[in-house]
């Protein structure tokens, strides 16, 4: 598969600390009454004469007995430990700058956190499409405050970006990976810091077909395929300096092992081999959550991580520049150029098969520990439009913990699935958005090209994608604004594109909310812009009328329009009627146009 369906199983820990006092109970028999002597003139000296004898001159009975608990004296701990430490600050989810150049940071004992990462090329290569991908999925725990394990997966299924020898050659790699990583020299403390990183990795990995022939046979001209199972492994050792409290120097000597020679058809050696390294590093704070990230790593040999369309392999320096941001302590993103196509320690030193090319990188992170952002609740009407429109989005996002699941099926055929799960109150990503496209009218069309690639007769298609909430009125912003961008392909076709739109919505006020969606569609196929209008009118409480536009941004533009009323049964449950010629409501059946308007009905779920 060239994407992936990562499922993020999100279970959230919480602990509960109470402190108990002590509770003392006497028999108040043994209690005496306090005795009171009148006194008939004021006088200090008199004062002297009363008698406290209930207490028997026990001074001991006046002091505080009153016992700290122990929430209170791990939080006097934790105050004397940020004063002896002013560098302290809390742990934020960059744990490396790529996999085989961590940092010295680390997770608090128990807290864990799940990534999922993206490397692709700028164009597809051969394989066509949005570009060559390298998914991966990270799963890190902080087994000790000063130790954590890391889990890595990758998955990369695309032809090689260039022809071999003049062919056309598919090739295939898969990685599970196990990492160790343990603090040395405490870097907080001492404004240094040293960790060793050991991890050992299976790697999967296949080349050639019944069309093609592998890389790996270097005897003959036979066309087939060559599957290899390797355990493979990667050694590390960074060192880090606070060079102030802005800035963290990084220098990481290590070592990965790959085989150098695969199969039986291999007259010298034919794959990359094992690679001493030595990687720089910088990271800068910017700001209190936002982090600039850069890294510049020299492979030393004995073997490669490069190879090009003769199959002549070398070695390539590898870069890495981007941003790291935590939108909240739960959620952090990055984003980065690099030519490092690897996506776990061992195989991270290598460069895109067949080529060595800039890639980008897009990273998100979800923190099940972290605090999230506090988000005032919706009102009955706003908690109704959070469901979306039909081909316009809007801005609002459910609360953390809310599923959204939507079913849309129309009289010509299209039918469409979506759940959506909240990580945070500002983040939601999308698991699950599949359907196929029918019963579509676009003969003469300039588009159809596109039609034919991604909405054929046999078309199935899935994505993945994810919605960020910037700005809201329940933070006392002036409006919703939120960025939305979702990928994946058509599995007849076996392409692929990239969408993605910045939604405004505002509202005007009880019974009005206008939204504004620019969107941008990104293929191997075609590449242009378009904007989406839309409206949502309270005729009554539980009775929405949705007005919808769109229109691509380019020569032979597409308009479609789509009139909706939605029923209400209660703020998380609605149903949709709509009259559309839009050629679909998933992302790029927004942006075209059908001949012929068509009859839907869209069910609506928040639970």
């Amino acid at each position: 598969m060239r994407f992936l369906f990562y499922i993020f199983i999100v279970s959230q820990l919480i602990n509960i600390v109470g402190a108990f006092a002590d509770k003392f109970t006497k028999d108040s028999s043994k209690i005496n009454p306090i005795k009171w002597e009148k006194i008939q003139e004021y006088n200090s000296n008199k004062l002297k004469k009363i008698i406290w004898k209930s207490y028997k001159n026990d001074k001991s009975y006046f002091q505080n007995r009153i016992k700290e608990s122990s929430v209170i004296k791990k939080l006097k701990k934790f105050r004397e430990e940020i004063k002896n430490n002013p560098r302290q600050k809390p742990i934020m989810s960059i744990l490396e700058i790529e996999p085989y150049m961590p940092l010295n940071t680390f997770l608090n004992y128990g807290d864990f956190q799940t990534s999922v990462r993206w490397k692709s090329s700028f164009d597809g290569g051969l394989s066509g499409g949005t570009g060559q991908q390298n998914p991966s999925f990270v799963f890190d725990y902080g087994i000790s405050d000063s130790s954590q394990i890391s889990i890595y997966f990758s998955e990369a299924d695309d032809k090689l970006y260039n022809p071999i020898n003049g062919q056309i050659v598919n090739y295939h790699w898969q990685n599970y990976a196990f990492s160790y990583k343990k603090k040395l020299i405490d870097q907080d403390a001492f404004d240094f810091g040293l960790s060793l990183v050991s991890t050992l990795e299976y790697w999967k990995h296949s080349s050639g077909s019944e069309t093609s022939k592998s890389i790996y046979n270097q005897k003959d001209s036979l066309f087939g395929k060559d599957n290899f199972d390797n355990l493979v492994g990667a050694l590390s050792l960074p060192i880090s300096k606070n060079l102030n409290n802005k800035i963290t120097a990084l220098v990481v000597p290590g070592i990965t092992f790959l085989p150098e020679k695969l199969g039986s058809k291999g007259i010298d050696k034919n794959a990359y081999g094992n690679n001493f390294y030595i990687g720089s590093g910088l990271v800068l704070d910017i700001a209190e959550d936002l982090n600039f990230l850069f890294a510049y790593t020299i492979p030393l040999g004995p073997g490669n991580n490069y190879f090009n369309s003769d199959l002549k392999y070398s070695r390539k320096s590898l870069y890495s520049v981007g941003l790291g941001w935590d939108v909240n302590p739960k959620i952090g993103i990055e984003g980065k150029i690099t030519n490092s196509y690897g996506a776990s320690p061992s195989t991270g030193l290598l460069t895109i098969p067949s080529d060595n090319r800039p890639l980008y990188s897009a990273n998100i992170t979800y923190r099940p520990n972290g605090e999230d952002t506090y988000l005032s609740p919706l009102n009955e009407r706003d908690k109704s439009i959070s469901n979306g429109g039909i081909t316009v989005s809007n801005a609002l996002i459910p609360r953390a913990g809310t599923s959204q699941i939507n079913f849309q099926y129309d009289n010509k055929g299209n039918l469409f699935g979506f759940y959506g799960y909240s990580l945070s109150n500002i983040f939601q990503v999308e698991l699950l958005n599949i359907g196929s496209f029918n019963g579509l009218n676009f003969s003469g069309y300039k588009n159809s090209n596109l039609y034919s690639t991604y909405l054929d007769e046999n078309n199935f298609n899935f994505r993945l994608g994810g919605k960020l909430l910037l700005f809201s009125p329940q933070k006392n912003d002036l409006c919703w604004i939120a960025i939305r961008s979702s990928f994946g392909r058509n599995n007849y076709t076996n392409q692929g594109y990239l969408f993605s739109e910045l939604i405004n919505t505002f509202r005007i006020n009880n019974w009005l909310t206008l939204n504004v969606s620019p969107k941008y569609f990104f293929s191997g196929v075609e590449s242009f812009g378009g904007i989406g209008f839309s409206s949502y009118i309270n005729l009554l409480d539980n009775l929405l009328l949705i007005s919808e536009i769109n229109t691509s941004i380019k020569d032979d533009s597409d308009f479609n329009s789509t009139l909706a009323l939605r029923y209400s049964f209660s703020p998380e449950k609605s149903l949709d009627l709509y009259y559309s010629n839009a050629a679909g409501v998933q992302d790029i059946g927004q942006l075209l146009r059908d001949k012929e308007y068509r009859l839907g009905i869209k069910l609506n779920f928040l639970y």
